[in-house]
């Protein structure tokens, strides 16, 4: 690592692979397909880790990760954030090119705009693929899975001419709030009621041709990284597809939510000790927030590999200060300065957005072996 830059951000490769193999083979078990998300990584090398090598179904959250993707040959991709009317023009264009791409629904403005729009890349006959996001108790985003108008918008996206619905999808983020593994589980058991039910709900009320057909082979659609790293107990009977993302790489929050340990955090920013100062029992990095992210605050911004005596205290925007991390005296002769310490962030989505790139190594102990470009933007 000395040739490198800091602060940059790493990869251990061997990590990476072995998270995402387990991911597959527990959406195996469970009887699901796993549609990862790939905005932790950005990358389209991390996808391919995600998916075992296929170039299809994934999730993304910006049209610009949605583009990227495309260009690099992946296919069957679902844009999970509700579309708005800015972005339709892109979307359609996007929709035109691909087997499958998949834009989300939870309000019936959006619909309104879509049909306003009509069929994506202007080709009469082809239809949007539309999928309806439910709430299942985050309440960040999504349609009541109790409420008549739910199923009101769920039949016209069916019954339109150039609009097909084609699944359900729900995001229990509220487990990132959890106490305990328990808790984890249970809003998983959340997310599949939600949506499982809300499907029953739509075949029991289709009446149309289009409605019961639409109704009888939707992708229905869970997951979180913490939900998905400890499923629920009684399985997830009824779902087809799980979409987690952070599991590719974790972080130090997936550790203390339970989801992994700290072996498992395939990704570090790496700091260099820039300055020692013994009067305030500190060491200068110079990683700021910018290198980083600000979240995880009080909790020292994540852990410094293979220091459990340091502690990152604060971080100003390109530095940041580290001290003990019980209060007692440094020993300043071992950490020199130029000294390279390997965080492990709080929140790896977070701090992947800081860079354009990550530094591949094998694992813990090698050279980097080549750099996966980051797609940026929106």
């Amino acid at each position: 690592l000395a040739s490198l830059r800091t602060p940059c951000y790493v990869l251990y490769r061997e990590v990476a692979a072995r998270n995402a193999q387990r991911m597959r083979q527990r959406a195996t078990d469970l009887g699901v397909k796993l549609r990862p998300h790939v905005k932790t990584h950005k990358t389209l090398q991390g996808a391919l880790l995600q998916t075992g090598g296929e170039k299809r179904r994934i999730v993304v959250s910006t049209l610009a990760e949605a583009k990227f993707f495309a260009d690099g040959g992946f296919d069957d991709i679902l844009y999970a954030v509700p579309i708005t009317p800015d972005k339709l023009t892109q979307a359609s264009e996007l929709s035109a090119r691909m087997d499958a791409f998949h834009v989300l629904v939870d309000h019936e403005a959006q619909l309104e705009a879509i049909l306003a729009f009509g069929s994506p890349g202007r080709v009469q006959g082809q239809r949007w693929s539309i999928v309806l996001m439910v709430d299942c108790g985050y309440g960040r985003d999504g349609v009541d899975p109790k409420a008549p108008e739910s199923i009101e918008l769920a039949r016209r996206i069916a019954e339109a001419s150039c609009t097909k619905l084609s699944g359900v999808y729900t995001h229990g983020g509220h487990s990132y709030g959890a106490k305990s593994v328990d808790e984890v589980r249970s809003i998983g058991e959340a997310e599949r009621d939600a949506v499982v039910s809300f499907a029953a709900a739509l075949r029991g009320a289709a009446t149309t041709s289009e409605f019961t057909a639409a109704a009888a082979s939707l992708e229905i659609g869970v997951g979180s990284t913490p939900t998905c790293s400890n499923p629920p107990s009684s399985g997830l009977k009824g779902v087809t597809e799980s979409h987690p993302g952070n599991f590719l790489y974790y972080d130090m929050m997936q550790v203390h939510l339970g989801s992994c340990k700290p072996e498992d955090i395939a990704v570090r920013v790496c700091t260099r000790v820039v300055g020692q100062y013994l009067k305030h029992n500190t060491l200068l990095i110079d990683m700021g927030w910018t290198g980083i992210s600000a979240q995880g605050a009080d909790r020292g911004y994540g852990a410094i590999e293979g220091h459990p005596e340091l502690q990152i205290k604060v971080l100003k925007q390109e530095a940041g200060e580290v001290s003990s991390s019980d209060g007692k005296p440094l020993d300043f002769s071992r950490y020199p300065i130029g000294t390279i310490l390997r965080v492990m962030p709080w929140h790896s989505c977070a701090s992947t957005h800081q860079h354009t790139s990550v530094h591949v190594l094998e694992n813990e102990t090698s050279s980097p072996v080549e750099v996966w470009e980051q797609v940026r933007g929106w």
